[in-house]
């Protein structure tokens, strides 16, 4: 693989490095290692290990000069509008999340250099940004996406699944013990769904555990099942090992005012990775990899969480099977490895 020498990568985000960004931390670490010379920015600097220097967004426009920056990219709808000077829409809209002193489009415009995003769930893409007054294509070069709504207004925006760091988050066989290690692992929203999680929960016998990961102290009165475990917010080295000796990733999400979440969310693919069964609403309806009841468990009107945590007590193997079949599709179609490499080469970079 060979670097395009005549070109050189900026990356701006947020709060960086920060391990708890799940995919975005694996995903700068990976453009590292196959692009070396990248520069990286924060615009709020975090402290977490990184294995090269981040610079402050203020340092931006000299450093970019002097390192004949060509190329920029960045992750997010609220940093990307950010970046061109356009928070505010024409009908009057603000991006949530945007910052219009983060605009850097004249310097952009001035030294011809390509701008590149990766459009996720979230992000300041809530379910009532009016996507279509974005005109984003007008100003980045390559758009990345896993949204069906982006793939449609900008068809030359290029599909991307959302990524993984699969050598940290190793699959591990699956032991048939008893009680069933289920997990819930989200940051608290009320997208997730906890309640629909919790009822099914406290039919349960105690042949199941449930372990509860994420800020959702306020939340545990729901629950009138004693078999769990409240771990509080945990770092990725905290939330691998439970991963590892679970049985069942359980994501209820829904759609909410602030954002409508990807599928799988970055913790299920986490977990999906190490063999967990991954059972989901699947909001979106998202068909682009994962095949529902080989794959994974799908909740609907036709099956609840409920019904579908029974039948995996009663056919374990055949369930654990699926656990497999999604630890697969997620290490071979969302290894940060790949993604990055797709980006990189879509950029010309490499």
């Amino acid at each position: 693989m060979g670097l395009v020498e005549n070109r050189r990568l900026a990356v701006i985000d947020t709060v960086f490095p920060w391990k708890l960004s799940g995919f975005r931390y694996w995903e700068n670490q990976e453009i590292f290692r196959q692009r070396p010379d990248t520069l990286f920015f924060a615009t709020n600097p975090h402290t977490d290990e990184f294995p090269t220097h981040i610079y402050n967004f203020s340092d931006f426009i000299p450093l970019a000069l002097s390192g004949r920056v060509t190329d920029v990219y960045n992750v997010f709808l609220n940093l990307a509008v950010s970046l061109i000077g356009r928070t505010q829409l024409s009908d009057g809209t603000i991006v949530p999340g945007s910052n219009p002193l983060l605009n850097i489009w004249p310097f952009i415009q001035v030294q011809n250099i390509k701008l590149h995003t990766t459009l996720y769930p979230g992000g300041g893409l809530a379910p009532t940004t009016p996507i279509n007054l974005l005109q984003l294509d007008k100003y980045f070069s390559s758009i990345f996406t896993n949204i069906q709504e982006i793939r449609t207004l900008y068809p030359n925006s290029i599909y991307v699944p959302g990524m993984i760091n699969k050598d940290f988050y190793a699959y591990t066989r699956k032991q048939d013990v008893r009680p069933i290690q289920l997990v819930f692992s989200a940051h608290q929203g009320i997208r997730k769904n906890f309640p629909l999680m919790a009822n099914a929960f406290n039919q349960l016998d105690n042949s199941f555990h449930l372990h509860i990961i994420g800020n959702w102290e306020g939340y545990l009165h729901l629950l009138t099942n004693n078999n769990y475990t409240f771990h509080g917010v945990l770092q990725p080295e905290q939330i691998m090992p439970i991963y590892q000796s679970s049985h069942v990733f359980i994501s209820c999400s829904t759609q909410d005012h602030d954002a409508f979440d990807g599928f799988p969310t970055t913790a299920a693919a986490d977990a999906m990775s190490t063999g967990c069964v991954l059972v989901t609403t699947n909001p979106r309806q998202d068909r682009y990899v994962l095949a529902s009841g080989l794959d994974y468990i799908e909740i609907n009107e036709n099956r609840t969480l409920n019904e579908i945590l029974q039948w995996i007590k009663n056919n374990f193997h055949q369930a654990m099977q699926i656990g497999i079949n999604g630890s697969n599709k997620i290490r071979s179609h969302y290894d940060a490895k790949l993604v990055v490499k797709t980006k990189l080469k879509t950029m010309g970079l490499i």
